[in-house]
């Protein structure tokens, strides 16, 4: 690849990045005004996290069903941005509406499946557009740049929950499907400054992957699920509890972003890592690393181990996370990469469900067992991941 594909394919994943953040910024905007709304409806605060669960489910299913029709769009050679932007303003109309329906709780629910399923095409086709250029080897790069959007959403969520208590939930749902409308559009503008397909590289539909390819790419997919869902109990149920046991509860907000700023570090530097070890033995290490990372977050006696330990669990989840796209990208290439990517979200979002209803169900009142959780999945995961010999 010459230097103009190289800052082409950069310019184009920072423009992702920026549709990454909206999207991520109005998922943290619903997550913050959803109890307010379901009161306006009269529905039981009881039924939040499941009906959060819920969202995540919707989101498995459009994630991998968006994969599945952007391959096909493109290998018919067509275009696929347009495609994702209006479903972008579908999401976007149907995120602008849900304050004004909160008091008709069945049709709220309703308009939130249609947001949630057609915001799958903020999701995974992103990659898919990068995929689709760039070499294989710098999906790592491109990918990080990308997650960097992720990574700044989830690092403003505590201060957004400070700014917007008590405010009027129809601004900010107003000012959340704005800009994912509008940022929806730079989808367009990343395809159209690609260069054109190659007929050759698109032409016929090469073979399927063969049953031990599949085997082999759900035993993956299984190791990214016990991976996301340890990531998902230490981000949302222990870390909060684990400053609180060291800091002052008002530090709360300052302290929380400490893994997604080590997250963001991590993303920087994986494509380096990746470059010079390769995918597998980064997954291990990163994994390896992480699991003691998270045991140092469980068994840390002082603020400052505490936060050097969330930071280096962070660091070493951009690094899984970006890798394990790369991964994606790779095993499905050239015309299943929309596939395997919507896999690896909906992935992710299974995870999501299932700690939401850990938390449903009473089960993060677990105590210690729930604290040292992430570590024993990761490391679980770490010992199958060492014995692989490729990815």
């Amino acid at each position: 690849m010459d230097t103009s594909d190289s800052l082409r394919n950069t310019r184009a994943a920072w423009l992702l990045a920026a549709v990454e953040l909206f999207f991520s910024l109005s998922w943290v905007v619903y997550v913050i005004f959803l109890p307010e709304l379901l009161a306006r409806g009269g529905v039981d605060k009881r039924y939040l996290p499941w009906i959060l669960a819920a969202d995540q489910l919707v989101f498995a299913l459009a994630d991998w069903s968006m994969g599945v029709a952007v391959d096909r769009a493109r290998s018919a050679l067509r275009r696929i941005g347009p495609m994702l932007v209006l479903l972008a303003a579908v999401s976007a109309v149907a995120m602008l509406l849900l304050p004004w329906l909160a008091v008709m709780p069945m049709l709220f629910l309703a308009v939130t499946s249609m947001w949630v399923a057609t915001s799958s095409a903020l999701r995974a086709p992103p990659y898919v557009l990068l995929s689709r250029y760039a070499g294989r080897s710098a999906m790592p790069r491109l990918a990080g740049i990308q997650l960097l959007g992720l990574a700044v959403a989830s690092a403003l969520a505590p201060y957004l929950a400070i700014i917007l208590k008590g405010v009027d939930p129809s601004l900010p749902f107003f000012f959340s499907a704005a800009a994912v409308g509008v940022s929806a559009l730079a989808l367009v503008v990343v395809e159209r400054g690609q260069p054109a397909a190659e007929p050759l590289a698109v032409a016929a539909e090469p073979p399927g992957p063969t049953k031990v390819a599949r085997g082999a790419w759900a035993f993956l997919l299984g190791i990214a699920l016990l991976l996301a869902f340890g990531q998902q109990v230490h981000t949302a149920i222990n870390a909060a509890s684990q400053f609180k046991r060291l800091a002052d509860p008002a530090l709360l907000s300052w302290l929380m972003p400490v893994f997604w700023i080590g997250f963001s570090f991590g993303l920087l530097v994986v494509d380096r890592l990746v470059r010079l070890r390769g995918p597998l033995p980064v997954l291990q290490l990163a994994c390896v690393a992480g699991a003691l990372a998270l045991a140092g977050t469980a068994l840390a006696g002082s603020l400052p181990l505490l936060v050097a330990s969330q930071f280096a669990a962070g660091t070493f989840w951009g690094c899984i996370l970006c890798a394990s796209i790369g991964v994606a990208a790779e095993r499905g290439y050239p015309l299943q990469t929309g596939r395997n990517t919507g896999a690896l979200m909906a992935t992710l979002a299974v995870a999501a469900m299932s700690r939401l209803s850990l938390m449903a169900s009473g089960g993060a009142a677990g105590g210690s067992l729930v604290e040292w959780l992430p570590a024993v999945t990761w490391a679980a995961a770490a010992l199958v991941l060492l014995r692989l010999r490729s990815v």
